[in-house]
């Protein structure tokens, strides 16, 4: 008539371990996110130093600023016909 506590105590162990394995995965989960997100590592810190190289290069040369927007207005317009 009354349930088995020991068949009790297994199920609430068998929980506990699904459990933990679901949070074990989404930690997984998160920690790949986080290392192939945009700024991390010596990745990121390249990027920015390659842009703000690039930002300093058109805003020294004027006609260098004039042929990047020329082709960025050139570029845009193709994939707007396309």
């Amino acid at each position: 008539m009354y349930p088995d506590p020991g068949w009790q105590a297994q199920q609430r162990f068998d929980q506990s371990r699904r459990f933990q394995r679901m949070n074990d995965d989404m930690d997984v989960q998160r920690r790949r996110r986080a290392r192939g997100g945009v700024g991390s590592g010596l990745g990121g810190l390249l990027k920015a130093a390659l842009l703000v190289g690039i930002v300093v290069l058109l805003v020294q040369n004027p006609e260098l600023r004039h042929e990047a927007w020329t082709f960025v207005q050139s570029l845009w317009t193709d994939v707007q016909n396309s």
